[in-house]
């Protein structure tokens, strides 16, 4: 096709929105006369494709930008083969906020735009981030703002923002102007400046849970929550699925440990017992660190009695077996996973 569409997708947000500002300014610097905003929660495919296929007025293209595409559930590119030459349309798969269901849903209706996108043979642009490569993405991020960064400071960087780099790019902003003149950021201005996300507060109450500190995974779980009255909605929402992963995640360093692998060089026949989700192969070194030191602390069985503990929770908050309230039903599920991680016998590898 003559016409040229882009799409702009992929998880990381603010990778997605700088490239976003820069075609913007590119179509900018040639007339802004020929440049609309239009959104895919508010106009229809057709009605893209109406603008773009207007003739350009001073300029030799004719953009038309659409932010929010994944509100437009119902991709139809039927009309985009026979727009003119002149015409630019670039879509940008904006991150959209939810629950965990409302996510996996924007999540199909992204891969349908992408194939859509791909049958016409438009251009696709997917913005993700190698969890492997995440630190040094952070240091290079760093640079970009013209401060220096030790791999320690951005390993706790990425460990507060809960591994991703949309987010430590946000705090890293924030970081630049609070070290001011100085050269480098450090892991003590992280932790002093960063908004820790809400994965990281997960992980700091399961962290407490196994090493037998009540008073601390209790603190953490009513960060969390909020308010008693917002106990359901958080545990749905954060608390439940991210426990239910990082608790998934040192089951598999469990497993590696009692079979004396390298957790960084796992043979394929070992591989392909582990769970598929979360796979421990993706996870960033930092994550495999972190899962491995507090597997030391607990048996598979003692994991699996937790696991199972998340389960019975999930089920009182529904009504399926009888409990309380929710704050109550969260804080009997951490006080019973922590007897269940007293230690009987030696765990540690």
């Amino acid at each position: 096709m003559a016409a040229k569409v882009v799409l702009l997708s992929g998880e990381e947000d603010a990778l997605r929105l700088r490239a976003m500002q820069e075609l913007m300014s590119a179509a900018t610097l040639e007339d802004d006369f020929d440049l609309q905003v239009m959104s895919g929660g508010d106009n229809s495919p057709i009605e893209w494709s109406a603008s773009v296929g207007t003739a350009p007025f001073l300029s030799t293209r004719r953009t038309v930008i659409v932010r929010h595409l994944l509100r437009c559930e119902e991709p139809d590119t039927s009309g985009w083969p026979s727009l003119p030459p002149s015409a630019l349309l670039i879509l940008i798969a904006d991150e959209e906020t939810g629950d965990e269901s409302r996510q996996r849903k924007y999540g199909t209706v992204r891969g349908q735009w992408e194939k859509a996108v791909r049958a016409i043979g438009g251009y696709i642009e997917e913005f993700k981030s190698d969890p492997k490569q995440l630190v040094e993405s952070i240091r290079q991020e760093a640079g970009r703002l013209g401060k220096k960064m030790s791999p320690k400071a951005a390993e706790a960087l990425a460990e507060m923002c809960g591994g991703n780099l949309s987010r430590a790019m946000d705090e890293l902003e924030k970081l630049a102007i609070f070290v001011a003149t100085a050269e480098q950021i450090s892991e003590s201005d992280v932790r002093e400046v960063a908004m820790p996300s809400r994965e990281w507060n997960v992980f700091r109450m399961v962290d407490a849970a196994l090493t037998g500190n009540g008073s601390e995974a209790l603190r953490q779980l009513r960060i969390l929550v909020g308010s008693a009255t917002k106990a359901e909605e958080a545990a749905y929402r954060n608390i439940l699925p991210t426990m239910s992963r990082q608790l998934r995640l040192i089951w598999q360093a469990r497993m590696i440990l009692d079979a004396r692998l390298d957790p960084d060089d796992l043979p394929e026949s070992f591989v392909s017992q582990l769970p598929e989700n979360p796979a421990w192969q993706k996870q960033a070194p930092f994550v495999k660190g972190k899962a491995m030191r507090a597997a030391r602390g607990a048996t598979l069985d003692q994991l699996t009695d937790c696991l199972g503990l998340i389960s019975d929770a999930d089920a009182k908050l529904k009504g399926m077996l009888p409990s309380y309230s929710g704050m109550e039903t969260l804080e009997q599920m951490l006080l019973l996973m922590i007897e269940a991680l007293r230690p009987s016998t030696p765990a540690r590898a």
